[in-house]
């Protein structure tokens, strides 16, 4: 009778308990670290291919547009310490007031870098401007801007000025930190610009350590002629 009655209540013990919520639990841990790890590199390469198609679509922006115009239309600058872009109201802010035409006096000359670039296509009257500015908030935060102006003649420095050009468009998303733009050119033995573009982005959301055997930047560059035609 005690034997049917110690049978009857026969269980596991509390350190067998124990024993097997800590197996449960190791198993758990493992399975969300790797679960997490796998998100992150997934998201990891998301940004980073988002990087790269964003850097892309504005080389071949400039690829097509500059090709086409003729060199004596073609003018680089360096404003980087003189203009800044407000994403939030998609305007370019001035730094220096009335020392600004300055910097647009005179074109950047052969294989000077500039962050700036005003070019005029074959067949157009308007002017199209694309530059690289920092953010007026967030100075690590770096966009690159398009937009267009009916006539520059002698007057560069009102590209991107309020209410003198057209609708201005970041090139970039805010996911996208342009880090470094550069523009320089060569002049050919026809006279044509050969002109290089240097971009340096990153995403901005990045889930993994800084010793991680991933590289955040993403640097891409691209070389474009001028077509124009020398009699």
């Amino acid at each position: 009778m005690i034997d049917k009655l110690m049978k009857k209540y026969e269980a596991y013990s509390l350190v067998e308990m124990l024993i097997t919520i800590v197996i449960i639990g190791i198993v758990m841990l493992i399975a969300s670290v790797t679960l997490t790890t796998l998100i992150k590199i997934s998201t990891v390469s998301s940004n980073k291919t988002r990087v790269r198609t964003e850097s892309e679509f504005v080389l071949e922006l400039v690829r097509r547009t500059v090709r086409n115009s003729n060199p004596s239309d073609v003018y680089i600058y360096n404003s980087s310490s003189a203009r800044k872009y407000d994403p939030v109201d998609n305007l370019v802010e001035d730094e220096l007031g009335a020392n600004l035409p300055s910097v647009y006096g005179t074109s950047l000359g052969e294989n000077q870098v500039g962050n700036e670039i005003h070019f005029r296509p074959y067949g157009y009257e308007s002017w199209v401007c694309i530059a690289f500015f920092t953010s007026v908030s967030d100075p690590e935060m770096g966009y690159i801007v398009k937009t267009t102006a009916a006539d520059l003649t002698g007057q560069h420095q009102n590209c991107f000025a309020q209410g003198y050009t057209g609708y201005m468009i970041p090139l970039n998303s805010d996911i996208v930190d342009i880090d470094n733009f550069q523009i320089a050119y060569t002049i050919l033995d026809d006279s044509n610009y050969m002109i290089r573009f240097d971009i340096d982005a990153e995403p901005t959301e990045w889930y993994l350590s800084f010793g991680a055997p991933v590289r955040k930047e993403v640097h891409r560059q691209a070389v474009v002629s001028t077509e124009g035609i020398v009699w």
